[in-house]
């Protein structure tokens, strides 16, 4: 009969302790065979649980670092000019932005998470998931003036016009002095704001407008603005005296025929569109059309463009732009879609349109009233938004003092 070791050793053990004194405790003996597995079992299972947490906890660690966005500029902009667009735009571009978040405001980084401060991580933070599910409630917040979430209206003020206006432009002596001061300016205004006697207006003067031209716009910004940033919208009052009480000096339909096509301009602007209709100015029309094809025609087809003809009596160039210069009045059809010639808005490219309309063919194909488009600006280029305002009169201020 074949018995087990461990068995065999454990009986010897009893039956010694069994012969001792009485006092004394039995003693069991494991087998070393029987150590040694239990402890590469253990330590295994041990290894593989512990490696397990590890693992996790640091790829969780890893994957959170790698994935939270730096509050850098470049960042900042890509997520502003993504999620803020339209009437909720802060900046005209990219480009415009990171020049701003640079070198206008030179913002301090903050850090990434941050939800208020004057820094480029707060306004990160309300440009990205907040801005993309309600642009017109955070687009403000991650904008220039921070729109009293990311800094304090008097913190943006001060920091951009110690930046902006310094040396002879210089609006105050200390970061004190400018704060008390802003302490006292209305609040009531809207970002970006460029009239009215408004913290909101300050901010707009001290940023870009101020870094182009200090010596013009630093004193917009000014405690007492030298102008601008003065009265409010109810100061406004329009006239209401009859039509006859006024003089005319000028009269503007059809965008550059006034400017480039006419040249007795002081009739022109006392006359009446019944004298373009009856032909007065058609001579004088003509010869600046016949003037403008001799100097330019060899340009347009070394663009591949096809100049329109000036020959005979009634020239193909002419014809095509009678319908919109006779009368020299801008027309509306309500029948058909918004957009210059019928009409104009504010973007539209008009004088593109315009130079199309009295030098191209347009019976050629693929050459439309539209074919010089991108020769005239698009944009209005003051200022940090470049895009045009969102309430009356739309426009930016002037560029003069």
């Amino acid at each position: 009969m074949k018995y087990n070791k461990a068995y065999l050793i454990l009986a010897a053990s009893l039956a010694w302790t069994a012969c001792g004194d009485d006092d004394s405790k039995p003693t069991v003996t494991i087998p070393a065979t029987n150590n040694a597995t239990n402890n590469a079992t253990n330590n295994s299972t041990n290894n593989t649980t512990n490696n397990s947490t590890n693992n996790s906890t640091n790829n969780a660690t890893n994957n959170s670092t790698n994935n939270a966005v730096a509050a850098t500029c470049d960042s900042y902009c890509d997520a502003v000019t993504t999620n803020c667009t339209g009437d909720n735009a802060q900046f005209a571009s990219r480009e415009v932005c990171v020049d701003y978040c640079e070198n206008i405001a030179a913002w301090d980084a903050g850090t990434v998470g941050d939800t208020g401060g004057n820094t480029v991580a707060c306004r990160l933070y309300h440009a990205g998931d907040p801005a993309a599910a309600t642009p017109a409630d955070h687009c403000g917040h991650a904008g220039p003036s921070g729109d009293s979430m990311c800094g304090s209206f008097c913190e943006n003020y001060c920091q951009l016009s110690a930046n902006t206006c310094t040396g002879d432009n210089a609006l105050y002596d200390t970061d004190a002095a400018c704060m008390t001061a802003c302490a006292g300016f209305e609040t009531s205004g809207t970002p970006g704001d460029a009239t009215y006697n408004t913290v909101q207006c300050r901010i707009y003067h001290a940023g870009a407008p101020a870094a182009a031209d200090p010596a013009m716009h630093c004193g917009h910004a000014g405690e007492v603005p030298t102008m601008f940033c003065v009265g409010q919208p109810t100061d406004f009052h329009f006239r209401v005296d009859a039509p006859n009480t006024y003089t005319r000096v000028d009269r503007m339909g059809m965008p550059g025929v006034s400017t480039a096509l006419i040249a007795s301009k002081n009739a022109y602007n006392d006359d009446n569109p019944a004298g373009d209709v009856s032909g007065t100015y058609v001579s004088e029309i003509i010869a600046t059309l016949n003037f403008l094809h001799g100097a330019l025609d060899g340009q347009l087809n070394g663009l591949l463009l096809t100049p329109c003809s000036m020959a005979g009596a009634t020239p193909e160039c002419v014809a095509q732009a009678a319908p919109l210069v006779l009368p020299d009045t801008l027309k509306i059809d309500p029948t058909a879609g918004a957009g210059f010639p019928n009409g104009r808005r504010l973007s539209d490219p008009v004088m593109d349109i315009t130079l199309a309309v009295i030098l191209l063919d347009l019976s050629v194909p693929g050459q439309s009233a539209t074919a010089l488009v991108g020769v005239n600006p698009i944009a209005n280029d003051l200022g940090v938004e470049g895009a045009f305002l969102t309430s009356f009169p739309y426009l930016h201020a002037p560029h003069q003092l």
